[in-house]
């Protein structure tokens, strides 16, 4: 049961995070889905570093579930890219620009997870 509620607890500070970030990008781009790019990629990043740490040292399984489950889901969540594709499709020739906006955002995105992911282990 306290495992739960260490998942719920670390989630919510990932997803809060992971707002503060959105919104301290906004403060340099206007736009808001360029923010959300960006906070996208460096989400990704972060998660394969700590997935990377998590691989390399011993960790206890319970550890991992609250790291993974918890925290990295709620600070990489993906869910706001689905509200950035909304407002894109808003705008003028806005499909096309919300698919190839969705599309390079995940695509960068498993990049950047690698990036961390595969830059950390051959660090260690």
């Amino acid at each position: 049961m306290w495992i739960d509620v260490l998942v719920v607890v670390t989630s919510a500070f990932g997803t809060a995070l992971r707002f503060c970030q959105d919104r301290f990008f906004r403060g340099f781009k206007k736009s808001r889905s360029t923010s959300i790019f960006i906070a996208s990629l460096i989400s990704c990043l972060v998660c394969g570093i700590l997935n990377a740490m998590i691989f390399l040292l011993e960790t206890s399984p319970i550890l991992k579930e609250v790291i993974c489950a918890g925290f990295l889901c709620g600070y990489s969540s993906f869910a706001v890219l689905g509200t950035a594709a909304a407002l894109l499709t808003k705008r003028k020739r806005g499909w096309g620009k919300s698919v190839f906006y969705s599309l390079s955002t995940f695509i960068l995105s498993l990049c950047f997870y690698f990036i961390g992911f595969f830059g950390i282990l051959v660090l260690h």
